[in-house]
Formats: structure tokens, sequence, C-alpha cells
């Protein structure tokens, strides 16, 4: 065999064929469209946990800028917005409802806060029960 016939040879073995290109191709395709796919839902999430954690936040300056005192307790509806920020428009309400008979003094109080950010709503709730028995004269 001469040494131009066995160059050829060697030449044609040393390159990579069409096949191998297109099928690094199409891995590498799928590998993208999965990790920007990961990449949004993780994002996602994240923009969902930010709304919660503000949400919880403005729960507890609810209970600092209304306070409910065990005299002061009355069944009912209150309700109330906070000013928009960058995570949306931002609403609470709390509502207290006797539990038994009066002469109990148990009540469940129930606070929301609600959400509305581009077009789509959210909320979140926190309840509790209180007592309070009325005081004896």
């Amino acid at each position: 065999m001469s040494k131009s016939s066995s160059r050829i040879r060697s030449s044609r073995r040393a390159g990579i064929t069409l096949i191998e290109v297109m099928l690094t191709i199409i891995i590498l395709g799928i590998a993208g469209v999965v990790l920007i796919t990961t990449t949004s839902q993780g994002l996602g999430v994240v923009r969902a946990a930010r709304l919660y954690n503000h949400a919880h936040t403005l729960l507890a300056r609810i209970d600092l800028e209304h306070p409910l005192f065990d005299e002061d307790i009355e069944v009912g509806t209150e309700q109330g917005r906070f000013p928009s920020t960058e995570l949306g428009d931002f609403s609470w309400s709390r509502t207290i409802e006797m539990i038994g008979e009066k002469e109990d003094g148990l009540f469940e109080v129930r606070t929301r806060v609600s959400w509305t950010r581009r077009g789509q709503t959210g909320y979140e709730e926190v309840v509790y029960f209180r007592y309070a028995p009325e005081e004896e004269q």
C-alpha cells in the first residue's frame, strides 16, 4: 500500500460526518430548550415568593396599625388599601365572627391580604381564634 492511499483513508476517518454534526445540534437544542424552560419556571417561583413574602409583611403591618384589644373586639368586617408598589396593588380585610354563644367570648379572626398584579390576583390569609370574655360587673 502506498503512502498516498493510506493518507486518503486516514483523512476520511479523521473528519466529522454530517450526521454527527446534526445529532450534536439536536442535543444542544434540546438542552437549551430545557434550560430556558426551567429558568423561566424558577423565575416565576421567585416572583410568587416575593408576593407572598410582601403579603406576610403587610399582615404584620395590619396587626400593628389596627390592633385588636379584648374590650374593643366586635363582630364585623373592616377593610383597607395599601399604596401601590412595583409588586402590585394590595388591599386587606379583617372579618371577626363569633363562635358559639356570646357568653363564651370566642371569636374567629380572619385577616386577608389580596393583590392584583398584571391581571392576576392572589391572596394570603391568616385565621386565628381570640378569647375575649365579657367582664363581669
